[in-house]
């Protein structure tokens, strides 16, 4: 059950500054934004994020009557200005239907599509998924977007649908690695994404690295998937 933050001072993290607080609830208030909510598994006192990083925090809002994710510069970002350059990327990558939507931005917050379900790393995945991820990869990397955190795990959501998500420190690129990243990571790479693959599919780790070594010369990503099948 979501109730509302019980400070806004709290969108300012972790300064909690009133003056930076209210300059953030003002904007997103004309955006479009008519409530922030304490939600989510990250603690903030009493209150509570979806989620937090080194660079942004994350909190659940109501925005044209649906619930949303508005993600928030830290006031201790070492990166200043990395959120509007996300948002940059964002907007590309769902031109290629691609990550969560995204409603609206300002240099110092986005506010974009809520998604709920677990990270691939969870390992709660079946074959169909690594497929349509796979895709999905392959449609960035058509549109030489490079994500460069695909590997881990971290970024995927595999719930009611497959979500690429966090394109902090995504880059154009002439050369963009996400298929062979994210396959590499799931059949190659020794981490937990290894563990659940091993379970449901048979593979030989030699002939998947060719086939990747061919996907980087055509990016045909249907010829791929059924060599793996």
């Amino acid at each position: 059950m979501e109730t509302t933050l019980s400070d806004i001072r709290f969108i300012d993290y972790p300064s909690f500054s009133i003056e930076r607080a209210l300059l953030l609830r003002n904007s997103l208030f004309e955006k479009g934004v008519d409530n922030i909510y304490s939600f989510g598994k990250v603690e903030i006192g009493i209150n509570r994020a979806i989620g937090k990083g080194n660079t942004s925090i994350i909190f659940l809002g109501n925005y044209k009557n649906k619930n949303v994710s508005i993600k928030i510069e830290r006031s201790d970002s070492k990166r200043k200005g990395s959120l509007k350059k996300e948002a940059f990327y964002l907007i590309k990558a769902n031109e290629n239907g691609i990550g969560p939507k995204i409603y609206d931005y300002d240099k110092e917050y986005f506010i974009m599509e809520y998604l709920d379900g677990p990270l691939l790393i969870e390992g709660k995945f079946d074959r169909e998924d690594i497929f349509d991820i796979s895709r999905q990869c392959n449609a960035l990397d058509n549109a030489g977007i490079d994500h460069r955190q695909i590997q881990g795990g971290k970024h995927i959501i595999c719930g009611e649908k497959n979500v690429i998500i966090d394109f902090e420190k995504a880059h154009f690129s002439n050369t963009p690695k996400n298929v062979t990243s994210f396959l590499s990571m799931c059949f190659i790479s020794d981490c937990l994404v290894r563990k659940r693959i091993e379970e449901i599919f048979e593979f030989n780790e030699d002939k998947i690295g060719a086939l990747l070594k061919e996907y980087k010369s055509n990016l045909d990503i249907e010829k791929l998937i059924e060599s793996i099948q």
